[in-house]
């Protein structure tokens, strides 16, 4: 699983690191509701660092109602099957904010305004194919928070497009954050049809490699979803 890698553990607690990598697993799709995670050792091998460590990281995640660990022969940690509704019920207890939503919004500008123009300029038929894959998901769900995680997979996929593993990893940081902001919402099921929701201007740029188009309607999707969240505020 690619988010089991080596942490930097430099300047936040070890167990906050695990923890919010797995967080990021879950709201970004590689790891999906009922999905079981590796092992106990295999994740402290994969991360470089202490069993009891992972151990930590695994106790606050069940706390917050996200995995659930099962006994036996069969068993291990899983990701809870009504995660969605957990991590909804988080994001309502903080108050959306219209400047940090702000703040949010121009960061997403330039990190995934750039993802977007460096996959309409290095995106190859595969990565093509993938974006294509996950906005089919995206298009075929009509719930939240399935559709939210199915924007995420696509989102994330564009960036894995621009073969940048900082972009990657900046996109990512920036989906959980929108994902916070639209799961605290209590409407999102009857707003699909606004323009916040439609991928198809940044696809086809990227499609055809027109990469400032492709970045220009990245900026227009990311300020339509700014407004439609101010109107909820």
């Amino acid at each position: 699983m690619k988010f089991v890698s080596p942490l930097n553990v430099a300047s936040v607690s070890t167990p906050s690191l695990v923890a919010k990598r797995v967080h990021e697993a879950i709201v970004s799709g590689e790891l999906r509701p009922g999905d079981r995670l590796p092992s106990e050792a295999e994740l402290a091998n994969g991360f470089g660092i202490a069993l009891m460590t992972v151990r930590a990281a695994l106790i606050a995640l069940r706390d917050m109602g996200l995995l659930v660990t099962v006994r036996g022969r069969h068993g291990g940690n899983f990701v809870a099957e009504d995660v969605g509704d957990r991590l909804a019920e988080s994001a309502r207890k903080a108050p959306l904010d219209k400047l940090l939503l702000r703040d949010l919004t121009d960061w997403r500008r330039a990190i995934s305004g750039e993802a977007c123009y460096l996959a309409a300029e290095r995106s190859t038929p595969e990565r093509l194919l993938d974006i294509k894959a996950a906005n089919q998901e995206y298009m075929s769900l009509a719930q939240f928070p399935d559709l939210r995680f199915a924007d995420v997979r696509l989102h994330v996929a564009i960036a894995e497009a621009s073969g940048s593993s900082r972009l990657i990893r900046a996109e990512t940081e920036i989906q959980v954050a929108m994902t916070d902001v639209i799961l605290a919402t209590d409407r999102p099921v009857r707003s699909r049809k606004l323009a916040s929701y439609d991928h198809g201007p940044i696809i086809r740029a990227i499609e055809i490699g027109h990469a400032q188009n492709a970045r220009e309607a990245m900026i227009r999707h990311a300020e339509d979803t700014f407004n439609w969240a101010v109107l909820l505020l």
